[in-house]
């Protein structure tokens, strides 16, 4: 490796984390949460009040919580409670589910993504 390689490489590696900050961390607070039971919507709230929401699926009875603008699964009937463990959702874009129970809940807002590519 020469020297021109060097520098290039640790210019590369210096600028990853400020590109990753610039356009994957969301900037944009929620302003809505939507709450899907499979496919179907079954509610739209706004995050700006506070309020414990039991939505129904297919093992039994999902609880939500939305708290100061943020909302989080509290209880599930599921086995391995990962919808649980994501803990807060806020900003515009973020999305967790209960896949057994089929309980899924996504924040909306202005900065939502339009598309993701994998």
């Amino acid at each position: 490796m020469t020297r021109a390689d060097i520098v290039l490489l640790l210019i590369a590696v210096l600028a990853l984390p400020f590109i990753y900050l610039y356009y994957w961390q969301p900037t944009t607070a929620g302003t809505t949460v939507r709450i899907m039971r499979g496919e179907t919507l079954v509610r739209e709230l706004a995050l700006d009040n506070d309020q414990e929401i039991s939505i129904k699926g297919p093992l039994g009875t999902s609880r939500l919580q939305i708290k100061n603008g943020k909302i989080r699964f509290i209880s599930s009937p599921c086995t391995g409670k990962v919808c649980i463990h994501t803990g807060w959702l806020s900003h515009s874009g973020d999305f967790t589910a209960c896949l057994p129970n089929r309980i899924s809940i996504e924040i909306m807002g202005q900065g939502e993504y339009d598309s993701m590519n994998f």
